[in-house]
């Protein structure tokens, strides 16, 4: 039998200065720019949280492009993002200067202990290991005050779309997406209930007017990501 070769781990230093172009390209399918699904995805949580968060973390926030979404939909919260790309952090901050970053480490973590009332997490878990991701979950938990909320985005690896997308994106060929069950399974390891599971982003902007319709469709595992949000025990 051969064997395997191991996959080799994205340096996000590297294509820090090049994301947003890249983004472009991948995404010329669905005919919108990438700030369109950025916004997408934090409206989807305002629409689903209860109680304005005091303090939001995005995990995993790269160069910060959900952040200025945070901060419009978010205007009275405190925003902090953080990641392990030092470089895409530099220039989060140059875009958003009035917003703390952080290089994820475990200093941060133990600096932040029960601290955030909304944990923000965009497309991070299929970048991580899978041996790692029990790791990930539970210092995450450690990072939400009780009864905070999470909210993970993950792309959907039952929509054919969605995988050319990954496989021609150059900073997804370390990419080993989760099935849904995965991530709900990652949910209870974390010690986290789950709230709300839907199926997000059917429609390309050639179909934007039905796009009306994904509230209806949110059960069928043919959007291009899906989303879990969860709460902390």
């Amino acid at each position: 039998m051969k064997k395997e070769e191991p996959i080799e781990k994205i340096d996000f230093d590297e294509y820090a200065d090049v994301y947003d172009k890249v983004m472009e390209e991948d995404l010329k399918f669905f005919g919108e720019e990438n700030t369109y699904f950025a916004e997408y995805k934090v409206k989807i949580v305002q629409d689903l949280i209860k109680v304005n968060p005091d303090k939001i973390l995005e995990y995993g926030c790269g160069i910060g492009r959900n952040i200025k979404f945070f901060k419009t939909y978010f205007p009275s919260s405190d925003i902090e993002g953080c990641d392990i790309s030092q470089k895409s952090i530099d220039l989060a901050k140059k875009e958003n200067p009035n917003i703390n970053f952080y290089l994820i480490n475990d200093e941060f973590i133990n600096s932040n202990l029960n601290k955030y009332n909304l944990i923000f997490i965009s497309c991070v878990f299929h970048h991580i290991s899978p041996e790692l991701r029990n790791d990930v979950i539970k210092n995450i938990n450690k990072l939400l005050k009780p009864k905070g909320s999470l909210f993970i985005f993950e792309h959907n690896p039952y929509n054919p779309v969605t995988l050319k997308i990954v496989k021609d994106c150059i900073w997804d060929k370390d990419a080993i997406l989760l099935k849904p069950k995965e991530t709900k399974k990652l949910i209870r390891t974390g010690n986290l209930n789950e709230v709300n599971f839907n199926y997000t982003l059917f429609f390309p902007s050639q179909l934007k007017k039905l796009r009306f319709l994904e509230k209806y469709l949110k059960g069928i595992p043919l959007g291009g990501q899906y989303f879990i949000q969860a709460e902390k025990v």
